[in-house]
């Protein structure tokens, strides 16, 4: 789709200025024409301007939002109110003015002669492509109203997993980036001062204590060095993650197998993964196509492209089960869960059971997540704590023999 800026006069005179995504330039003179705008100046907006004003609506538009807008669209269409009228009438009541903008937007397509798929589809990227599918498949069916109810509860269970996934990592990332400020105050601010004195009264010092000399000097010679890389380096990253494929699956890959992070990271996507297919089959579409639309979906590199192989090899006539199986990403469990799924012709309750197992895990986490990260911050803080004593413990030992002799 293009974005339009266009500048229209209504029949009071007054001048309306708005952002229009459409097809093609000729698809604007009809919705204009239902909304009763007289076009004055219409211009295609660059990609880069697109792109940023898109982000504005997404950033300004909650997914808290989208789900009491499908919400109560669904009661709309079960009422048997016309779809146009009921947009226009909740776009009255809504207060946040990015979302009243895209209903608004939305209602002018629809009453241009846009299906509501087509005019949901401008704004995928704030709905999602699944959204987008349950409600072409309703359109078909003729069951709008129960795939906006699925539309709206699927939302819910997305967004609930992904704060559930969030609180889990807020402690590991406290304690992690706690211990790391300990440790950079430790080297920066208390043992130069230590070192010093053993200096001044020329002690022979061991190795150990040599090597945390030279580690406390240059970490406060060069702390602002140190911490402008750290930031430059993290801005790479994220750069080579937006462009890069190949970074973004090896990094992924890595995240994968970090320490809690990764188990939090892998459930989380075992339950999204499960959720996603389950509702594309219950909604009526085929297996193939409901992988095609989770893999424009899902987030993980790794996790894309073995979705996007399971996809291939069904094509070529492998089952579902065994073409995750040579993924070697999938848990046995799930590859178990799903072949039974198949045989028994119930794929779509066992990825129910399968997501519901994974939810609640990744909920036993952010429950017990202190327990579970509690050895490995006693480990580092331990670890840092030992390389201190053996590196003090045998300078301050002949520091007090020296005195002990005066």
């Amino acid at each position: 789709m293009e974005t339009f800026f266009v500048e229209a006069l209504d029949r009071f005179g007054k001048k309306h200025k708005k952002l229009l995504q459409v097809d093609s330039e000729e698809d604007i003179f009809p919705i204009l024409e239902y909304s009763g705008l007289i076009p004055l100046k219409i211009k295609k907006v660059p990609y880069f301007f697109r792109l940023l004003n898109l982000k504005r609506f997404i950033y300004r538009i909650k997914k808290q939002e989208i789900i009491e807008f499908l919400e109560n669209l669904h009661l709309i269409v079960k009422s048997g109110i016309p779809v146009i009228n009921g947009i226009k009438d909740l776009a009255e009541d809504i207060d946040n003015p990015a979302l009243k903008d895209m209903l608004v937007d939305m209602a002018f397509k629809i009453q241009a002669g846009y299906t509501l798929s087509r005019a949901f589809e401008s704004y995928q990227q704030i709905f999602s492509p699944v959204v987008v599918s349950l409600i072409k498949i309703g359109e078909e069916t003729g069951s709008l109203d129960k795939t906006l109810k699925d539309a709206a509860e699927h939302l819910k269970k997305i967004e609930d997993i992904k704060a559930k996934t969030k609180q889990a990592l807020i402690y590991p990332a406290f304690a992690f980036f706690s211990v790391f400020g300990a440790l950079l105050f430790w080297l920066v601010y208390v043992l130069p001062k230590i070192i010093n004195a053993f200096k001044d009264f020329n002690i022979e010092l061991p190795p150990t204590t040599i090597f945390i000399m030279y580690l406390s000097k240059y970490t406060q010679e060069y702390f602002l060095f140190i911490l402008g890389l750290l930031v430059i380096g993290g801005i790479a990253v994220k750069l080579l993650r937006m462009k890069n494929k190949t970074f973004r699956y090896e990094t992924d890959k890595i995240l994968l197998k970090l320490p809690v992070f990764g188990i939090i990271v892998i459930n989380f996507n075992y339950a999204f993964f499960a959720e996603y297919i389950r509702l594309m089959i219950v909604s009526g579409v085929p297996l193939y196509q409901a992988l095609n639309i989770m893999e424009s979906a899902i987030k993980n590199e790794v996790f894309k492209r073995a979705i996007s192989n399971t996809r291939r090899k069904i094509e070529e006539g492998k089952f579902f089960s065994e073409s995750l199986k040579e993924e070697n990403l999938f848990s046995p469990l799930i590859i178990r869960m799903i072949s039974i799924g198949e045989q028994s012709g119930h794929l779509d309750e066992q990825l129910k059971y399968i997501s519901d197992y994974y939810y609640n895990k990744v909920d036993y986490i952010a429950q017990n997540i202190a327990k579970m990260i509690e050895p490995i911050v006693i480990g580092i803080v331990g670890g840092f704590m030992l390389i201190i004593m053996l590196g003090l413990v045998g300078p301050i030992y002949d520091l007090i023999t020296q005195v002990s002799k005066l």
